[in-house]
């Protein structure tokens, strides 16, 4: 029970010194909420807070399952062609090496306010690491394996569902629990830019207007909703290919 019991005397004790040094110290809300005012302005607004909570997790979620869609297909293929390698991946780079809070406005410029903004800023922002986690996993293939799938008269077809996926599964999920703690992120920069809805919105709304207790308590949600969908990528890891970590921990 110690890696639970401690973390939490750890909280207790932070939340303690905190509450004790804004008492002490007298600091105005509007600069450092006390936790105590933090939950009271919380708790106030907890109706509402479905709404948001929901808004920005279809948000997360879909930005995060296209970008699936898109990057593992073409970090396979980029790992396996040459040609598409030297043509695409530069492109990729340059692209992500861009600040995405830089081009949001344009983004919303170009398709509107609606939640295609949001998903393309979302796509943007995880896109990357799944990619080239898919690209390295696929490239990690030992030489061994893949002559002895050649000797068997294994197609490329077959090699590469049969060797060259499975043993990028690990390298894959890493990229995976990146993507989706990314994705809140970039669910939240859409937000701050164009929406009437949503946690990121919400913490606008609340900074705007002084009160920092609301957007503390928005900011510890969005921290919540974060590692529960990276413990549900984790799960998912764990139920479907078991065998997958066990090969992680041995890497």
């Amino acid at each position: 029970m110690r890696p639970i019991i401690l973390p939490i005397i750890s909280l207790a004790a932070l939340l303690l010194l905190w509450e004790v040094y804004v008492w002490a110290f007298e600091v105005p809300a509007y600069l450092l909420p006390a936790p105590s005012s933090i939950w009271a302005s919380g708790s106030q607004i907890l109706g509402a807070m479905p709404v948001h909570i929901w808004a920005t997790l279809f948000t997360v979620l879909a930005g995060f399952v296209v970008s699936v869609l898109i990057a593992i297909p073409l970090g396979v293929l980029i790992s396996l062609n040459r040609i598409a390698s030297e043509a695409i991946y530069p492109l990729l780079v340059f692209a992500n090496a861009i600040p995405v809070i830089a081009v949001a406005p344009i983004i919303v410029v170009m398709l509107g306010t609606g939640i295609e903004s949001r998903l393309v800023i979302n796509f943007l922002v995880c896109f990357f690491p799944i990619m080239v986690a898919t690209a390295t996993g696929i490239l990690d293939t030992p030489k061994a394996y893949l002559d002895l799938s050649r000797s068997t008269g294994a197609g490329f077809l077959t090699g590469l569902l049969t060797i060259r996926m499975p043993h990028a599964v690990p390298f894959i999920f890493s990229g995976l629990k990146i993507g989706i703690t990314l994705s809140v992120i970039g669910a939240v920069v859409g937000e701050f830019i164009t929406s009437n809805r949503g946690l990121g919105y919400l913490i606008v709304s609340a900074t705007t207007n002084f009160d920092l207790a609301q957007a503390m308590f928005a900011v510890i949600v969005l921290a919540i909703m974060s590692v529960i969908l990276f413990q549900g990528v984790q799960y998912m890891q764990k139920y479907f290919f078991p065998w997958s970590i066990k090969a992680q921990t041995l890497n």
